[in-house]
């Protein structure tokens, strides 16, 4: 029996063309990029057109595949709205080589001041320039070397992103292999001014002294063996006990046993019921340390749980 093939694309099922209206203007600088090559004045395809083809490969699930997306090409609605002419398979293929990504990097910033916050004004004003910061593994092809992840048969990309979460969209993103450095790639992510949130994978001690210094604010989790020396035992409030805190303090040392150097400045951490119990044992809590020391207590449990928007 013959393979299937799927139905052929049409105007009428093709969603998002309209966003090219709007996106269109933050791809005009790429309409130059990599022309240098074209000295035959015969190029089919530019970056500005190859940008909102890809988009329109998000927008639409019925669009599986690179001939597919080509196919797409020779539709009026989609040169119309998107520039775009009738297009090659060939053309299609090489231009992942042909054009540098890093340029789409640019466009994400102007787009993420765009949007609005989504949280109610008392944590807008508290969680000013909240962003959660984690990253997921996508899953590389063979002949992609760089993506070393577990071993020479198993490759991958990992995907740092930088998300605001109270304009719910992201501010930044890098890309490196499956095995690179979270810390390395968080550094990279960091500006001044921030108030980052992260997992324990993502900072050691002296990186939270770094960040400090930067200077931007830090929430973090630590593992549950931390040593810590206490300060100043702070007082719950209701909001707190109801948001799961069990516990606030400001440290005078933070790290190993054998650790001995004083922070500059006290740290503080905030201990939080996450409502799973261990078998047979008392509930799981989590250790949350940031010098953040005007914060409430149940805003810094909010502010760690909502780091899971990055998902």
């Amino acid at each position: 029996m013959g393979r299937c093939l799927p139905p052929p694309l049409s105007e009428e099922i093709l969603q998002g063309c309209k966003y090219f209206r709007l996106l269109g203007p933050l791809f005009d600088h790429l309409r130059l990029a990599a022309t240098e090559r074209d000295r035959a004045g015969n190029r089919q395809l530019c970056y500005d057109q190859y940008a909102s083809l890809l988009l329109l490969y998000f927008f639409n699930p019925v669009v599986t595949s690179l001939r597919g997306l080509q196919q797409t090409t020779p539709l009026t609605k989609v040169q119309e709205q998107g520039g775009v002419r009738p297009t090659s398979l060939r053309a299609l293929s090489e231009a992942a080589s042909v054009f540098d990504a890093t340029l789409l990097h640019d466009i994400l910033r102007p787009l993420g001041t765009r949007l609005r916050p989504q949280r109610p004004l008392a944590e807008q004003a508290a969680l000013a320039q909240w962003i959660a910061v984690d990253g997921r593994l996508l899953p590389a092809l063979p002949r992609m070397a760089w993506a070393l992840w577990q071993d020479d048969q198993h490759r991958a990309a990992k995907m740092p992103v930088a998300f605001a979460v109270l304009r719910q969209g992201p501010i930044d993103v890098t890309v490196t292999a499956g095995n690179g450095s979270e810390r390395a790639a968080w550094r990279r992510l960091v500006q001044p001014g921030g108030f980052y949130v992260v997992d324990r994978g993502y900072v050691d001690d002296s990186l939270l002294q770094e960040l400090h210094d930067l200077p931007c604010h830090v929430l973090c989790r630590v593992k549950d063996n931390v040593a810590y020396e206490v300060q100043e035992e702070r007082i719950l409030t209701p909001a707190a006990v109801q948001a799961g805190v069990v516990r606030d303090v400001l440290l005078r040392r933070l790290g190993t046993p054998h650790h001995t150097r004083l922070l500059p400045q006290p740290f503080r951490l905030v201990q939080v019921a996450t409502g799973t119990t261990r078998q047979d044992g008392p509930p799981d809590v989590v250790g949350l340390v940031t010098h953040r020391r005007d914060l409430d207590a149940e805003l810094v449990a909010l502010a760690y749980r909502y780091r899971w928007a990055v998902a």
